[in-house]
Order: structure tokens, then sequence, then C-alpha cells
């Protein structure tokens, strides 16, 4: 066996990956990785979502998840092909340094059971909850995710099928307001509606 076949993820020539970001959508992921197909919503227990790192690419603060008891990350369970998992890697720019894959358990809504997934996380985790109570001063632009970006979550949050509370919490992250022209269009952004 070779040393991705050993990894809790993979079975047998697949392999199976959680989105909680852009890549829930279903249109942003195929892009890079067409293999992928779609299982259904899933939860990540004692997860929060957050933001940070500046990407040039989207215009703000890229999501990751910080392990936070009694925090809840819902998102998209996808499989993949195994020899595609280099390309997801690359996506997530993991020899770059900027995310790091590991392995989580998630509860699948469909079928309730508990699966295996590889899911990233910037190397460089916020040490501060964008989110939190606090996070007046920490919640610079720098920290904050552009609003085509947050449009990306949010659609693909809807398209997942993710609880409504869920869904009306991402609409209301506050974003630096920058728009990306190019995949505004290309996704099909213009209908989404943030709060």
């Amino acid at each position: 066996r070779s040393l991705l076949q050993q990894l809790p993820e993979v079975h047998g020539s697949k392999f199976y990956y959680f989105g909680f970001g852009s890549n829930m959508l279903e249109k942003r992921i195929h892009i890079q990785n067409p293999s992928a197909k779609f299982l259904g919503a899933a939860v990540l227990n004692d997860y929060r979502v957050d933001f940070a790192l500046q990407s040039h690419f989207w215009e703000g603060a890229v999501a990751t998840i910080v392990r936070t008891p009694g925090a809840h990350t819902w998102g998209a369970l996808w499989e993949l092909e195994l020899h595609t998992l280099p390309d997801l890697d690359n996506q997530e720019g993991v020899s770059h340094g900027v995310y790091q894959p590991i392995n989580v358990p998630v509860h699948s809504l469909l079928d309730k059971q508990t699966i295996e997934c590889r899911v990233y996380h910037l190397c460089d985790q916020p040490k501060t909850d964008v989110h939190g109570p606090n996070s007046v001063e920490e919640a610079t632009a720098f920290r904050l995710p552009s609003k085509t970006y947050l449009k990306v979550i949010v659609k693909g949050a809807e398209e997942t099928g993710l609880p409504p509370e869920y869904i009306q919490w991402l609409k209301a992250i506050r974003h630096n307001g920058n728009s990306v022209q190019d995949m505004e269009s290309k996704l099909e952004l213009s209908e989404v509606k943030l709060t």
C-alpha cells in the first residue's frame, strides 16, 4: 500500500473531502477538480469558520477552520478520485505553505454516518475569533473576506442544503466590499444576496 492509500480519508481508489468555504460550490470545485462528486451536507463539530491571510486572487481574507470546543462548521461532503489528490493540494497551496491538510470526522446529514475526511486549514491560524465579542479591533480589512468570496460561500451553502440559520449567519459575516468581476460572472453570483 502506498502512503496515500494509508490515509484515513481514502477508500479504494477514492477519498473523501470536506469543503467548508468556496469549495462548497460545485462550479468552483469543478474548476480544478472536475471528478469531485457531491455526496451531501455534513457538519464538523468543535471547529469554527474564521478568516485570515490575504488572497490576491479573492481580494480579501480566505476561510479556515479553527479548533473551538462547542462550535460547528457545516459544509459539503465530496468524493474524489485518489489520483486527483495532488490537484486539490495544489489548489489549496499546500506546497507553498498556505493550507495544511488534516483528517477530521464529519457527520453526514443524509445517512447520519461519521466519515473521515480530508480538510484544509491555514498554516498560519488566527489567534482570535474574528466573529467574537472582542473582534472590533481584530476585524480589520486584513481579516475580512471580499464580497465576492463570501457570495461564493453563501451560494455553495445554499446549493449544499445547509441549515437556514447557518446560511443566515454566513450572509451576515462582515466583508471588505471588494468584488472580483471575473469570478462574479464565472460563478454566476449576481443573484446572491448578503445581509
